[in-house]
């Protein structure tokens, strides 16, 4: 399921009304299969140490379509990571 799909512009940004760090990105559906709903894992790492994670569910996830997403990443502020941010994995978590 991992090859399936494929994030995409990737970014961090602060929310509007507090100092959250939200993700913000799109996802390709490239596995062949229709879903009614895809949940997704976002981990966020500073070097190689995962400092926070979020889910986020795409329902209605047809082959061949590009969705985007936004998702707050609860425990983080955006102040005090934003900056020092290294890497983000998304995988699927499951699908139905």
């Amino acid at each position: 399921m991992l090859r399936s799909f494929y994030p995409r512009n990737i970014t961090f940004k602060r929310h509007g009304q507090e100092d959250w760090l939200m993700v913000k990105g799109e996802i390709t559906n490239s596995s062949g299969k229709n879903y009614n709903a895809v949940v997704f894992r976002i981990v966020v790492f500073i070097k190689s140490t995962p400092i926070g994670s979020a889910a986020v569910t795409i329902n209605g996830f047809y082959n061949g379509q590009t969705r985007t997403f936004e998702k707050q990443i609860e425990e983080l502020g955006y102040s005090k990571v934003a900056n020092e941010i290294t890497r983000c994995e998304i995988y699927a978590e499951s699908a139905y």
